[in-house]
């Protein structure tokens, strides 16, 4: 086999393995994006339950 040949064979499977791993990796950075959303929409509702669990106790002193 001709080196230009096992060149060709290899630039084909790297444009194959960038195909693919861009199709795969797509919509897992959206999963990504919705995870991070949820878990900051966790995060602020325990911190504003504790805000309001000290507000009321310090009213009620």
């Amino acid at each position: 086999m001709k080196l230009r040949d096992k060149f060709a064979i290899f630039l084909v499977a790297v444009l194959i393995t960038f195909v693919g791993f861009s199709l795969i990796a797509s919509p897992s950075v959206d999963i990504l994006k919705v995870g991070k959303k949820a878990g900051n929409e966790i995060i602020s509702n325990m911190l504003a339950k504790e805000a309001n669990a000290v507000a009321s106790q310090s009213s009620s002193v």
